[in-house]
């Protein structure tokens, strides 16, 4: 249920954009969310419904690419994306080394929001 906490997140810029743009409606917000962050894209949207009643999000429509896991290795440089619900080996499949950095899959950012409403 941790989804209910960022759709309130979401919303709540969402809506302070709204208002420095002087705008009255929000039809769509376009979100990047990396896999390790574990939300569930229909639950966020699920929630988002629920708490957006009665605000200029009501109808909105949450738009979520998820970013995978990828990491990068210490010592031969390459990268290789990490896949949770498969094998339980976590080493590089190159050179089979346990040292390396996670380069995507924990981001969470709203990247654009759709919407309309007067202009000043």
């Amino acid at each position: 249920m941790h989804e209910l906490s960022v759709a309130t997140r979401i919303l709540n810029l969402a809506l302070q954009g709204l208002e420095q743009q002087h705008l009255t409606k929000i039809h769509t917000i376009s979100l990047k969310v990396g896999m390790m962050q574990g939300y569930e894209p229909q639950w966020m949207q699920h929630y988002f419904e629920k708490i957006a009643k009665g605000t200029p999000a009501e109808d909105a429509r949450l738009l979520v690419t998820l970013t995978p896991i990828v990491f990068r290795c210490r010592d031969c440089g390459r990268e290789f994306a990490f896949d949770a619900h498969g094998t339980d080996d976590c080493s590089c499949p190159n050179c089979h080394s346990f040292s390396y950095d996670m380069i995507s899959g924990k981001e969470f950012e709203i990247e654009q929001m759709e919407a309309s409403g007067d202009v000043e």
